[in-house]
């Protein structure tokens, strides 16, 4: 046997899970599509314990970001810091697209230190909206801020792209945003 082979072997032993937190399903399916890729377990984060977690080598969290911050992280991170795992790693998913790189550095800044930054890989994955799916609260904020950017005068052509983007649901999902985690997890 190769020294490739044979590590190839140890790195796909290693004990994985995928903990998510999901509000209107976006995170959910990436999490299904990761856990399914790296043939791994998958919980709600409401179900999952430390001591389910202490069994597990990486604990891969993932959740929406809402109002620049990642709901469910500091329970997530708590119960990483309370488990005897080894790796955490987190993705967020969210309305903002990919390429809107300086936004979502600013979200990353918003939820770790610089020390967390450096020491917790960290994966964007673009999905949507869908208002449908939103808690009321959430709805009637989304659609509040729609009413003041619809009303606001000499909008950039960003800020008008942004506001129609934000008036509906909307789906811009893909498998392949789950593989730069899924590359990362296989190393």
């Amino acid at each position: 046997m190769t020294n490739t082979k044979k590590g190839e072997r140890l790195k796909m032993s290693k004990k994985i899970i995928i903990v998510y937190k999901s509000v209107t399903g976006f995170t959910k399916e990436y999490a299904e599509m990761i856990a399914q890729e790296m043939d791994c377990l998958l919980i709600d984060l409401k179900n999952v314990t430390a001591q389910m977690m202490s069994d597990i080598d990486i604990i891969v969290f993932g959740s929406r970001m809402h109002a620049g911050m990642i709901d469910g992280l500091k329970k997530a991170k708590q119960l990483f810091a309370q488990s005897k795992a080894s790796q955490f790693i987190v993705f967020a998913t969210g309305a903002v697209p990919n390429e809107e790189k300086d936004t979502i550095d600013e979200m990353w800044k918003n939820n770790f230190s610089s020390e967390e930054l450096q020491g917790i890989p960290h994966f964007y994955m673009q999905s949507g909206l869908r208002y449908e799916k939103m808690p009321f609260s959430d709805k009637m904020m989304m659609k509040v801020f729609c009413g003041m950017m619809k009303r606001k005068k000499n909008k950039s052509d960003k800020e008008q792209q942004f506001a129609d983007i934000i008036a509906t649901s909307y789906d811009i999902s893909s498998k392949s945003y789950i593989m730069p985690l899924v590359t990362f997890l296989k190393l």
